[in-house]
C-alpha cells in the first residue's frame, strides 16, 4: 500500500502541475464567484472566519481534503484497488438507497447526508465504485472476436444502470448521466462489435420517447430551452440566457477580476457551482477561458498517456474510467454554460464548488498518479 521512494523515479509531475494549476484558478474565479465586501464571518463546519468570499474558503478547506486523499489514492496499488471494488460497490450502493430514504432535501432533491455542518453527497463516491469493479470484470472476462457482443453486455449494463437509476430517482439526471459516460467509455476502450454497436445507437434513438415521457417536467422545460431560449426568458430560459449574457460580454480580455456585472450583481444564478465557468468568460474573456480549456486538454491528453503505458490491464481501464468521467464532466458543463448542450447540472472538475465533488477527483487523480509511478512494477504491486 504504501510508496516507495525509487516510485518517484517515475512520478508524473507534468499531470500533478496541470491539475494543481486547474485548482488554483478555480480557487481563484471561485472567490470572484462567492465575493460579498460585506461579509464579516464565514462559517465553516464548527469553526468560523472572516473572508470575503463563503465558496473560496470553504473551498480552500475542501482543497486541502482532497490533497490528503490524492496522497490516498497514490498509496494504493492495482491490486489493493482490485480487492476493494466489489465491497466498496455494495457500500456506495447502500449509502444511495440510504440517502434516498433519510437524505437532505435542497431544491426539491434528496442527494446529500447533512453532517457536522458539512453536506456529504454519495453519488460522487459512486463514480469511483463503478470505475474499479467495471475495471475488475474487464479485466478478467474473455474478451470475443471482433469485441463485445449483446449478451455480453449484460452484467456491464447491470453494473452501471442499477446506481444510475438510484441516482436519477433523487433526481439527478446529471450525475446519472456522468455514471452511463464512464461505463461506456471502458466499454468502448475495451471493444464492441460493430453490429452490436449499431444495435445499441438504434435502440436508443428509438429510446427516445420513452425517456422524454419518463423526464421531470423542469427536465423537459430544459431541453426545450436550448431549441428555443427565448421561449420563456425569465423562466425556464433564465438560467442560459445569463449564461450566455456572461459569457459573450466577457468578450476578448475579460471585464476584469472581480467586475463581473452578470456575477457580481447575482443576475447568473448557480454562479459557484454549475456555472463556473462563466463567470471566468465573463471577468478573463476568451482569453482566460481558453487557457483554461487547455489546461483541460492537457489533462486528458496526460491521462491517456497514461493508460496507454500502464502495463496492467485492470490499472488502464482504471485510468480510462476516470478519463471518461472528467471528459464527460468538462465537455458537458462548458457546452451547457454556452448553450450547445441542455442544462442537467454536471459541474466543471477542479472549478465548481462542491465537497465531495474535489476530494473525489483529487482521490481519482491520486489513483491515476499511483498507476503512473507503478508502471514498470510487475503486476502494479
Amino acid at each position: 500500500m504504501f510508496i516507495d521512494r525509487r516510485m518517484f523515479n517515475h512520478f508524473n509531475y507534468h499531470l500533478l502541475t496541470v491539475t494543481l494549476l486547474i485548482l488554483c484558478a478555480g480557487l481563484m474565479v471561485l472567490y470572484s464567484a462567492g465575493y460579498n465586501p460585506d461579509s464579516v464571518g464565514v462559517p465553516l463546519g464548527p469553526f468560523s472566519i472572516t473572508v470575503k468570499s463563503v465558496a473560496f474558503a470553504r473551498q480552500f478547506a475542501f482543497m486541502g481534503m482532497g490533497l490528503v486523499a490524492l496522497v490516498i489514492g497514490m498509496s494504493l496499488s492495482s491490486q489493493n484497488l482490485y480487492r476493494v471494488a466489489y465491497p466498496l460497490y455494495v457500500l456506495t450502493l447502500g449509502l444511495l438507497i440510504a440517502v434516498l430514504l433519510f437524505g437532505t432535501v435542497s431544491n426539491g432533491s434528496r442527494r446529500w447526508f447533512s453532517i457536522l455542518g458539512f453536506r456529504f453527497q454519495p453519488s460522487e463516491f459512486v463514480k469511483v465504485a463503478v470505475i474499479l469493479v467495471m475495471a475488475r470484470y474487464l479485466s478478467k472476462v474473455k474478451l470475443p472476436n471482433g469485441g463485445f457482443r449483446l449478451k455480453n453486455l449484460i452484467l456491464p449494463a447491470l453494473i452501471v444502470l442499477v446506481p444510475m437509476g438510484l441516482i436519477i430517482k433523487q433526481p439527478d439526471l446529471g450525475t446519472g448521466l456522468v455514471i452511463g459516460a464512464i461505463g461506456a467509455g471502458m466499454l468502448l476502450f475495451v471493444g464492441i462489435n460493430t453490429k452490436t454497436l449499431a444495435v445499441l445507437v438504434i435502440s436508443g434513438v428509438i429510446a427516445i420517447i420513452p425517456v422524454w415521457h419518463s423526464l421531470h417536467d423542469y427536465q423537459k422545460r430544459r431541453v426545450l430551452t436550448l431549441v428555443n431560449p427565448a421561449a420563456d426568458p425569465l423562466g425556464s430560459g433564465y438560467h442560459l440566457n445569463q449564461s450566455k449574457i456572461a459569457v459573450g460580454s466577457g468578450a476578448f480580455l475579460g471585464k476584469g477580476y472581480l467586475k463581473g456585472t452578470q456575477t457580481q450583481l447575482e443576475f447568473l444564478p448557480e454562479h459557484t457551482t454549475d456555472f463556473v465557468f462563466s463567470v471566468l468568460a465573463e471577468e478573463w474573456g476568451f482569453v482566460g477561458s481558453f487557457i483554461v480549456i487547455c489546461l483541460y486538454g492537457a489533462l486528458i491528453l496526460l491521462l491517456l498517456g497514461i493508460a496507454y503505458k500502464s502495463r496492467d490491464t485492470y490499472a488502464s481501464l482504471v485510468v480510462i474510467g476516470v478519463t471518461s468521467y472528467f471528459l464527460f464532466h468538462i465537455v458537458t458543463n462548458i457546452a451547457m454554460v454556452i448553450g450547445m448542450m441542455p442544462v442537467v447540472g454536471i459541474t466543471l472538475p477542479f472549478f465548481s464548488y462542491g465537497g465531495s465533488s474535489v476530494i473525489v477527483s483529487l482521490f481519482c487523480m491520486g489513483i491515476v498518479l499511483g498507476v503512473s509511478m507503478r508502471r514498470y512494477q510487475f503486476g502494479q504491486s
